[in-house]
């Protein structure tokens, strides 16, 4: 792995710590590569529903984030050289997660001069399949956009 992406991903790491509402879902970036972020969202009973089911609105928030750490990949986050946000989110409920914690992990689909699809998996510890989601991510040079 390159010098920068390493620097790159330090950043990505402390920025999920920093950033409030991630830390309120207790997310925590574990790795990421070229184009690819893990993060794991650990169980509290304050994002659930009945019977400790994880909130659906807590798994979109972490595809949301999960595809737009991917998409950070790809540049230089927390610098004043670039902005970027979320385009759109698309998610699909397959399992429940019960009082367990979750993993996602986001992949890049294309990268486009602005646009990046990102294709991010939730799963549990025994590797179930519990969500499934695109996010499409802007990201552009400030001055440029």
């Amino acid at each position: 792995m390159d010098e920068a992406l390493q620097k790159n991903l330090g950043r990505i790491s402390k920025v999920i710590d920093a950033m409030p509402f991630t830390k309120h879902l207790a997310m925590e970036f574990v790795e990421g590569g070229e184009g690819f972020a893990r993060i794991r969202m650990r169980y509290q009973d304050e994002n659930s529903t009945a019977g400790k089911a994880l909130h659906g609105g807590a798994l979109a928030s972490l595809i949301d984030t999960t595809g737009a750490m991917a998409a950070w990949t790809t540049a230089q986050i927390a610098t004043p050289k670039y902005f970027g946000s979320t385009v759109g989110v698309n998610v699909n409920y397959l399992s429940g997660a019960i009082g367990e914690d979750v993993f996602a992990e986001g992949r890049i689909l294309k990268r486009g001069k602005e646009i990046i699809y990102a294709d991010v998996r939730v799963t549990n510890e025994a590797d179930k399949l519990l969500a499934q989601g695109t996010v499409v991510y802007r990201i552009v040079e400030v001055g440029q956009g």
